[in-house]
């Protein structure tokens, strides 16, 4: 779900079969209509010709969320171009030097040495939840456990964002183009030791696995709303941020930055573009919005700022 270290990509073969007929859409305005149809919070750009369709995305869709992904992909069949996510590129040497690197704290300390006493406290009441001894294990270890092996929601996952356009993009043949590439290799916070991002990660896990299945209920139905100050502070919404590219502060500088300069080219090209992002990279402060708002271009759409 998170926590993933790097991600290899395989393309597979492209399909023969033709697309079917595209729906009937007149305008940008039109598009953008039909987008919000979905129930996702959607945010219309424009800059002269060109114009932006931001979908705000959460990471874990519950199933049980009443949401019509039908809609973003009539609105990608008529778009002239996707944006989406990046990926993460890591040699297998380097892979294997990270997970032994962020599996043990280093020798002779325990988390009571790097957490605060009432963190250390909800920490050791989900050892004894789960018959778990975390003491010696790395902080971002720790958070991956909990939240990819301990933390269940039973009705399940539907699919996100995301993948329902990076599917219709296909299927209507539209390119796509992915946000960079981060380079994994690097590592340097999640193999340098314990730091503030890593107790950023862990304090985000504990706090989401406190939430439990309320707080992926919570986090749906918040999303669909279009209540975006509540889904950034859904604790679910805060793990899935804090502890994405395995809590490294260097990716997660990288990251935004290709995220704003694709956006920012985007807005130079004539047409339509669907772009998804993460809604926490959208709508945090300073974040996508904010620089599109900054730069005093036509921003609408959900509020997205808290009170």
């Amino acid at each position: 779900m998170i926590l993933v270290a790097g991600l290899l990509t395989v393309a597979g073969p492209a399909s023969a079969q033709t697309p079917p007929p595209e729906p009937s859409v007149d305008t940008v305005e039109d598009i953008v209509v039909v987008a919000r149809r979905s129930g996702a919070p959607v945010w219309r750009v424009r800059n002269g010709d060109a114009t932006v369709i931001l979908v705000g995305s959460v990471a874990s869709v519950p199933v049980d969320t009443p949401w019509q992904p039908e809609a973003l992909e009539a609105a990608v069949a008529q778009a002239d171009a996707v944006i989406l996510s990046q990926t993460a590129r890591m040699r297998w040497d380097d892979y294997f030097r990270f997970r032994r690197a962020r599996a043990r704290l280093p020798a002779g300390t325990t988390t009571a040495d790097y957490l605060p006493t009432d963190l250390q406290t909800r920490l050791a009441a989900l050892e004894q939840t789960y018959r778990r001894d975390y003491a010696t294990r790395g902080l971002v270890w720790i958070a991956e456990d909990l939240i990819g092996s301990r933390f269940r929601y039973p009705p399940g996952f539907g699919p996100a964002a995301d993948d329902v356009v990076r599917a219709a993009a296909s299927r209507f043949r539209k390119p796509v183009d992915e946000v960079g590439r981060l380079d994994g290799r690097h590592l340097d916070d999640a193999v340098s030791g314990p730091g503030e991002a890593q107790l950023a990660c862990l304090t985000a896990a504990i706090t989401a696995m406190e939430a439990g299945a309320d707080g992926f209920r919570a986090l749906g139905l918040a999303w669909t709303r279009r209540e975006v100050p509540a889904v950034l502070s859904n604790p679910i919404e805060q793990v899935s941020d804090a502890c994405n590219w395995s809590a490294d502060q260097t990716l997660r500088v990288e990251g935004r930055a290709q995220w704003s300069e694709a956006v920012a080219k985007a807005l130079l090209l004539d047409g339509t573009t669907v772009v998804v992002a993460p809604i926490s990279l959208v709508a945090e402060p300073a974040g996508l919005l904010d620089q599109m708002e900054d730069r005093g271009l036509q921003v609408s759409g959900p509020d997205w700022k808290a009170e």
